[in-house]
């Protein structure tokens, strides 16, 4: 079970979390009618946990639904850590941040995409290029919450059993995906290369910048920003397998 996933069903109108007929385990069914598919489904001591937590309180007979906390907690989930404690008591808009297709054209990537070695040759590789925009879209979408103005109360588009349920679990899960993503590149750098590579590829931060932040020498933040490129464009294409 993703507690998230539990959560974010949870917050349909009406819906409960409560046991399935015939069984130990715990859904959640929209409207609290148990007679239709349910949203999420969860173990008991999945329950005990979220209960514990606070994230969910009893309504009676067995019954649940999201509490106050539980919803304070999606909100921080939605809103990432950057914004984790504002979004937990408010609805927030997000400062504007460079998107990837404007990282390219005229952010410091771009410029430094654009340079040539001294054969003629672009200075960054086509697959290194590819690695900042895919690193940079798979954070723009872990960014994204469940508070930017979506229209919740679409129909489900869910359309099988294990499907997501409606458009806020299939948003909540395609940010899940894109933060897993996320983390798993940049977790293969070491320290130094990630400062290097969060900096320029998603605080859009010069190189002489960096350099001076990590006391290092002229020009050397531009062959560990190559190196970290390089390193990420090879994690890719090992998930992508």
């Amino acid at each position: 079970m993703s507690a998230e996933r539990v959560l974010a069903a949870l917050r349909r109108k009406g819906a409960v979390l409560a046991k399935e007929r015939d069984s130990a385990r715990y859904a959640v069914f929209p409207g609290g009618d148990r007679r239709r598919r349910p949203l999420a489904k969860a173990r008991p001591d999945e329950v005990a946990a979220l209960l514990s937590e606070g994230a969910i309180s009893s309504s009676g007979q067995d019954e649940y639904r999201l509490s106050e906390a539980g919803g304070a907690r999606l909100r921080r989930e939605a809103a990432g850590d950057n914004h984790a404690f504002l979004a937990q008591h408010a609805a927030f808009e997000p400062a504007k941040v460079a998107t990837a297709k404007r990282l390219m054209s005229g952010g410091v990537l771009g410029r430094l995409a654009a340079l040539r070695d001294s054969n003629g040759a672009p200075w960054l590789a086509d697959h290194e290029v590819r690695a900042a925009q895919t690193l940079r879209a798979d954070w723009e979408r872990a960014q994204r919450g469940l508070l930017h103005g979506s229209d919740w109360s679409a129909p489900p588009m869910g359309s099988s059993a294990r499907g997501p349920a409606n458009a806020q679990e299939k948003a909540l899960a395609a940010r899940c995906d894109a933060r897993a993503s996320y983390q798993a590149a940049i977790d293969t750098l070491a320290p130094p290369l990630r400062r290097v590579v969060e900096g320029v590829c998603l605080r859009e931060e010069g190189l002489e910048g960096v350099e001076r932040d990590e006391s290092w020498p002229a020009r050397s933040a531009k062959l560990a920003l190559k190196l970290g490129l390089a390193q990420l464009a090879l994690c890719y294409a090992s998930l992508s397998r």
